[in-house]
């Protein structure tokens, strides 16, 4: 099995290879995004290197396999030093289910790469079993927050602390 190395994306190239990654997420669940969405999240990620927040890649042997992006949490406006917010993880649907997101979780837990945040949050979709799934087995627990979506859907906050 090949192993997961992870990566600063510090380039255009590499800023592109996340976009894909998160393209090929999108299609795989079945949400196609508009051009405009596209431009928006390369503008993300591309805001977020410049930054000089978290970008991740994660490359599975020799291929591009996912994508993680993370910037300082926000309490209320307040920024709250010690901790992150997970705004982006993908995986390329061919390697769901091969460790790819929880090895880049894992890598910002340990703080391998990044401010070595001790509290990091994420929001995802309810319906979305596989992340909450992935987040659960990295320790993150449900905080009861919940939000809707422009489109509806309902929306879950996560939170991960780290042992003291």
């Amino acid at each position: 099995m090949p192993r997961t190395v992870i990566t600063p994306i510090t380039d255009a190239a590499a800023r592109q290879l996340a976009v894909d990654v998160w393209v090929a997420a999108r299609l795989a669940t079945g949400r196609p995004p508009s051009p405009q969405r596209m431009q928006r999240v390369a503008a993300k990620v591309e805001a977020r290197v410049e930054a000089g927040d978290v970008a991740l890649l994660a490359h599975y042997g020799d291929r591009v396999a996912g994508m993680l992006v993370a910037e300082p949490f926000r309490d209320d406006g307040v920024l709250a030093p010690a901790s992150g917010h997970l705004s982006m993880l993908f995986v390329d649907p061919a390697l769901w289910g091969c460790g790819v997101g929880g090895a880049l979780v894992r890598s910002l837990q340990r703080r391998e790469h990044g401010p070595g945040w001790t509290r990091l949050s994420v929001w995802t979709r309810e319906e979305n079993r596989r992340a909450r799934r992935l987040y659960t087995a990295r320790g993150f627990a449900d905080t009861g927050e919940r939000a809707a979506l422009h489109e509806g859907e309902i929306i879950h906050r996560l939170e991960w602390r780290a042992a003291d």
